[in-house]
């Protein structure tokens, strides 16, 4: 069988590690990204915490002390007013910029042409007070603090988050590709048990797979097979017991036949005699047919070499019967009337035969044309009854799904074919390296 253009299938150990890990991996590279801001802009963020908090501990302070001064501290001053603010800070920023509870960023190195360390940053967190006031917390850094010790291990701890994304990462796919062994093996193992069983392994325990759903599986496969097993041993013995049992009633009938030919038979009895002697040719070959299919690797009987034109005319010979009264002609054309081919005689009968007949059976009115073209024979019938295109395409019949599985058996090629007229054209062939030198080669050397 061709497989170049066989659909890839995917493998399941595979499609659970590479989802799994690409899961993981989405997941780690977006938490990483997450921590990398945090890291460098979470610095804002403790400011504003911390601002919330020294205004809350304020307001605790004031139900204690109702006189109790403003928060003030390193780097830490509050104020009461807008105006109060320093002029640095006002000159770039306007009271509706303030909002309560959200803290308000301002770099005042951003508005003047020359850089300076010592230009300041603000950080002003507005803030309610219980009693209905409100209190602006200022906190002042310098440009040149982003240098300072605090900052730059600041920095170099957001740095070092990728690094250890980069590290957990390899130790999670590390530990999901131990998982994924562990979640995978159990249905390798169920597969490479499967295309081990045979009917010879069926009495060998069924493994255990790890999983309830793969013992499931197995199970049912073991069953199955099991089935299989009895099927085909009912179909031997009852092949093996028609063999017996019908060849001897055919053998007796074949006998008798030859000892009615030796009398004297008027017409009707020679007619009914030609009717009985046909019909049990025929149940000669067919039964010579299923008994060969029936058997597993059964061969195909010793090689012969014959004359492939002459065998084929006796066979449209004998089936000529079945073309009697209906408008049926029959044509066999070859292109050599001495090509000679060397293959099992019985197989090969059992071939030509069924395919001859079928298009004999299947003709009610039409022409059946033979073509012998080296080792290739084609049958084609031609079915006159049809005008134009017929709807129903003739069927094949039991003769040729004989064939095809002889065929299939011996791997001789056999090629049907329906037509627009309802018959059908079926190509045979046992293979040109059956083929040999005709015989009017053989007699000139």
């Amino acid at each position: 069988m061709n497989t170049c253009c066989a659909p890839k299938t995917k493998s399941f150990s595979r499609f659970v590690r590479n989802y799994v890990l690409l899961g993981l991996v989405i997941t780690l590279v977006l938490y990483t990204a997450v921590l990398n801001f945090y890291m460098l802009y979470g610095k804002w963020m403790v400011a504003a915490f911390q601002l919330q908090l020294i205004a809350e501990q304020y307001d605790d302070q004031l139900a204690r002390d109702p006189n109790a001064p403003l928060p003030k501290g390193f780097n830490i001053e509050s104020f009461e007013r807008f105006n109060e603010l320093p002029a640095e800070l006002r000159a770039h920023a306007r009271p509706n910029d303030l909002e309560l509870g959200e803290l308000f960023y301002i770099n005042t190195d951003q508005y003047t042409d020359q850089k300076d360390p010592e230009n300041p940053i603000f950080l002003v967190f507005p803030h309610r007070l219980a009693d209905g006031r409100e209190i602006l917390i200022l906190q002042t850094y310098h440009v040149g603090d982003g240098e300072s010790v605090f900052f730059e291990r600041l920095h170099n701890l957001a740095w070092l988050s990728v690094p250890f994304a980069l590290i957990v990462i390899g130790i999670f796919a590390w530990f999901l590709w131990i998982i994924g062994k562990r979640l995978t093996q159990p249905s390798e193992h169920l597969q490479s048990w499967a295309n081990n069983l045979t009917a010879d392994r069926l009495n060998d325990p069924i493994p255990d797979f790890g999983f309830e759903e793969l013992n499931d599986v197995a199970h049912e496969l073991h069953r199955s097979v099991d089935e299989i097993d009895r099927f085909v041993a009912r179909e031997r013995e009852f092949l093996r017991q028609a063999s017996h049992e019908l060849r001897t009633p055919v053998t007796i009938v074949s006998g008798n036949i030859e000892l009615l030919e030796k009398s004297p038979l008027n017409q009707t009895q020679a007619r009914v005699m030609a009717r009985i002697k046909r019909a049990n040719r025929n149940m000669q070959q067919l039964l010579e047919t299923l008994l060969w299919l029936g058997r597993d690797n059964m061969p195909a009987g010793a090689t012969e070499t014959l004359n492939f034109p002459a065998f084929i005319e006796q066979e449209i010979s004998d089936l000529s019967y079945l073309m009697e009264g209906k408008h049926v002609a029959c044509t066999f054309t070859p292109d050599h009337t001495d090509t000679l081919i060397t293959v099992s005689r019985p197989a090969l009968m059992i071939v030509i035969s069924n395919l001859i007949r079928n298009a004999f059976q299947h003709t009610p009115k039409g022409q059946v044309t033979i073509t012998l073209t080296g080792s290739e024979i084609r049958v084609e019938n031609t079915i006159s009854t049809c005008n134009g295109e017929c709807t129903t395409p003739q069927g094949e019949g039991i003769g040729l799904q004989l064939v095809r599985r002889i065929c299939q058996r011996l791997d001789w090629t056999c090629t049907p074919t329906h037509l627009a007229n309802g018959g059908m054209s079926v190509t045979f062939d046992p293979g040109a390296d059956k083929l040999v030198q005709s015989v009017v080669e053989l007699a000139g050397e």
